[in-house]
């Protein structure tokens, strides 16, 4: 089979490797397409091997495929042909340690110790290939919207634009949150927000605080009028854009951290404590998430198929990296591997 292999910075290569072989509980799984993910850029950008990916192997953690070869102990309920989205967490016995190394850029992957609702989850074929390919980054983007356990009335804030941020607006639509706003200074990219059904607000053109306040209205605290905002969900990673958040937040608000921060960020512990105020983090996903993004995949496929804005071949993978490194005009690359 051809797999894409990492070597080092901006060094991804296309190689010949053997096709694993299928014990008697796992399954084989023919990727159709897989998706790149920041994690990825930022590894491959870096040019390091001990980033969660090894330098010489095979990896690509954001895939869907078809099932083409199952082992004699594995449930009849798998079958072959099944389209399949894979939770790379649980794909491999050796778990998350070794979940961003799970072959999602090779033509084949091994699934261990396979079941469904566990680490195949069975997708329509309705759905179109780049659409289902979104199931993982989708899977974490709704863990941390609903992290925070928002209500349909609730004025909901994500902050950031990129790919985890409009993928976790998009989850807090597809269930019905009615008040969900994006925040971001790209407006290429909040115009896709804009299509999902998102308010927005363009932090380069307007104060974040008039920009929300225009939206939800304000409360005053303390004398001071702040937005009327319940929840904010952090997938920017910018310590600025959290610095003011945590000046304008009202009491009791909740705040959930996706965002991968590179820095460490002060925070007014004051803040916390006089508004009551709630900060969660939150990291990989659960059974739930995948399960309702696979409806959100079904219901919601036309606004999700806008955030895929550049598909190339596996030969072509080095390019598509850097066109997602440089990140002009793009949400979700993926890459074609049927």
């Amino acid at each position: 089979m051809k797999a894409a292999i990492y070597y080092g910075k901006n060094d991804i290569r296309v190689e010949e490797r053997s096709i694993p072989v299928v014990g008697p509980r796992d399954v084989l799984v023919r990727n159709v397409r897989a998706g790149i993910c920041g994690t990825d850029i930022n590894i491959v950008k870096a040019g390091k091997g001990d980033m969660g990916i090894s330098l010489g192997s095979e990896f690509g953690h954001e895939m869907v495929g078809d099932i083409v070869e199952i082992g004699s102990e594995v449930s009849p309920m798998i079958e072959i042909g099944m389209r399949v989205g894979i939770n790379p967490i649980t794909a491999k016995k050796a778990g998350r340690r070794k979940s961003l190394e799970c072959s999602g850029f090779s033509q084949y992957v091994l699934i261990e110790d396979a079941e469904l609702d566990y680490n195949l989850y069975k997708m329509g074929k309705t759905v179109p290939a780049e659409v289902a390919s979104l199931i993982e980054p989708m899977s974490v983007g709704r863990h941390g919207a609903f992290s925070t356990s928002p209500e349909p009335e609730d004025h909901i804030v994500v902050m950031g634009a990129g790919p985890i941020g409009l993928l976790a607006a998009a989850s807090l639509i597809a269930e019905g949150m009615k008040h969900v706003c994006v925040v971001d200074m790209d407006e290429w990219r909040l115009a896709k927000a804009a299509g999902l059904g998102a308010l927005t607000v363009n932090t380069g053109e307007t104060a974040l605080e008039e920009g929300l306040i225009g939206h939800y209205g304000s409360v005053n605290v303390y004398g001071v009028d702040v937005p009327d905002v319940d929840v904010f969900i952090d997938a920017a990673g910018a310590p600025a854009l959290f610095e003011n958040m945590m000046k304008i937040v009202k009491p009791k608000a909740k705040i959930s951290i996706i965002a991968v921060y590179k820095s460490e960020v002060p925070i007014s512990l004051h803040q916390v404590m006089s508004k009551e105020v709630q900060i969660k983090g939150s990291s990989g996903y659960t059974h739930e998430d995948f399960s309702k993004v696979v409806e959100y995949l079904t219901s919601f496929q036309e606004e999700l198929s806008t955030l895929v804005t550049h598909v190339y071949k596996l030969d072509d993978i080095q390019e598509a990296f850097t066109t997602a490194i440089e990140a002009k005009e793009t949400v979700k690359v993926i890459i074609d591997l049927a």
